[in-house]
């Protein structure tokens, strides 16, 4: 239990003591949670500072908010045990204040003149007793004017870079959607494709729980340089390819993609690393090897599913968690995967706004390489397929051109049928 009294420095404490928390604390809290004004002219400085994209520590704020602040620093510090239960204290702290509030009103109550003004103080307690930090409450008159205003302008949804996908979904900052995949149907090079398109327009966290950055990396550069993955990989790329990714370094570097090692991190780690990093859009590869408490692995996916929804709806980012489908789905590979073949918790189907499932289609007069990108579930588009030419040697997905594969699937059949005659050219005759 915090000590009431403590719990406002302590939440200072806290950002003194553990920076990264800076983004998720300023989302919980506001400058009226503190009744100190000391205290409060320190929060609005280190929310300044964080907002300006400055990086955020004893020395800038000190420096912000004068060297006078010092002995309250200290005092901050002194008194919090730790910056990781911060959340504690901000509880501990919005209840006092609440209750703070609730004292004063009562003071007032006892010195009115008229009913009037105790129905006026009354109704201020009970908005004060019953407050939430970021509560919202639209009335019906509200939701009717920000109707008109939102019709009146065009809206802009996330681009995926496919446009037969974007023409199905309509995906939107805070939404949640899983892309899901049998092995070696490129599950992390359609992420790294996706995310680097996105790269363009807003800031991308791309967090990996299993594949190093360098080796991101190369796949990165074999899909937008059009180099070979293959001798990448085995560092003998050609004059060609090395003046190739010269000329397009600057095209490469122009998408803000953060690629961030996840190994071993839980879904809280990587919201204060977004919220630090202000990502707008954050892809983590792959959803089962998220870290979380339970007593077994579906309670623990559950868990990892409702943190992931809730953190895309609370802070308004895009999620799109790559996830595994099961063992059940490889054993019929003719067959599109379901919603049911989701691995380890049905939860990851109810709590995504949008489902994809990557396979290569195993039909048998399918052209090579040929994946399909079906849409399993869609809360405000379409369901349906997209299908796709893979390039493994380049690590790159790409949409057949109006008729291509139409031609593709021709040609494969006349080219089968001159080989039959080859090998069989009596049956010609």
């Amino acid at each position: 239990m915090v000590a009431p009294l403590d719990a406002e420095y302590s939440v200072i404490g806290s950002l003194l003591l553990e920076p990264q928390i800076a983004g998720e604390l300023f989302a919980a809290t506001s400058e009226q949670d503190f009744t100190r004004e000391e205290l409060r002219n320190v929060y609005l400085a280190a929310r300044q500072i964080f907002n300006a994209g400055k990086p955020l520590d004893a020395v800038t704020l000190r420096a912000a908010v004068g060297k006078e602040y010092e002995p309250l620093f200290f005092d901050c510090m002194e008194v919090t045990l730790t910056g990781r239960r911060w959340k504690a204290y901000v509880a501990a702290m919005q209840e006092q204040t609440r209750v703070t509030r609730l004292h004063e009103l009562a003071d007032r109550l006892a010195q009115i003149q008229t009913s009037e003004e105790g129905r006026e103080l009354i109704a201020q307690a009970s908005a004060a007793a019953g407050e939430r930090s970021g509560v919202q409450i639209v009335t019906m008159q509200d939701a009717l004017v920000n109707f008109v205003e939102e019709q009146s302008t065009k809206r802009k949804f996330i681009s995926y870079g496919f446009s037969r996908l974007d023409g199905r979904l309509y995906s939107d900052y805070g939404d949640f959607v899983v892309l899901a995949g049998r092995p070696s149907a490129g599950k992390t090079a359609m992420a790294l494709q996706m995310a680097v398109h996105m790269g363009r327009h807003d800031k991308v966290g791309f967090y990996s729980l299993e594949t190093s950055p360098a080796k991101l990396t190369n796949r990165i550069i074999a899909n937008r340089a059009i180099v070979d993955f293959g001798r990448i990989n085995r560092r003998e790329m050609t004059q060609e390819e090395w003046e190739r990714v010269v000329r397009l370094k600057g095209e490469i570097m122009e998408s803000d993609v953060e690629l961030i090692p996840a190994s071993g991190w839980s879904v809280q780690d990587i919201l204060s690393t977004a919220l630090q990093r202000r990502h707008k859009i954050i892809f983590i590869d792959y959803l089962q090897q998220l870290t979380c408490r339970g007593k077994d692995r579906f309670e623990q996916v559950t868990r990892i599913s409702l943190d992931l929804h809730a953190m895309a709806q609370t802070h308004g980012i895009l999620v799109v968690a790559l996830s595994q489908l099961n063992r059940a789905s490889t054993a019929r590979p003719d067959a599109a995967p379901t919603l049911t073949d989701l691995r380890e918790s049905g939860q990851i189907e109810q709590d995504a706004d949008a489902v994809l499932a990557l396979y290569i289609n195993e039909e048998e007069n399918a052209p090579p390489n040929e994946r399909c990108l079906q849409v399993l579930k869609n809360k405000e588009g379409r369901l349906g397929k997209v299908r796709l030419d893979f390039d493994g040697n380049l690590q790159q997905f790409a949409e057949y051109m109006d008729g291509q594969r139409e031609v593709i699937l021709q040609t494969a059949r006349m080219e089968k049928k001159h080989e039959a005659k080859k090998s069989n050219p009596k049956a010609a005759v």
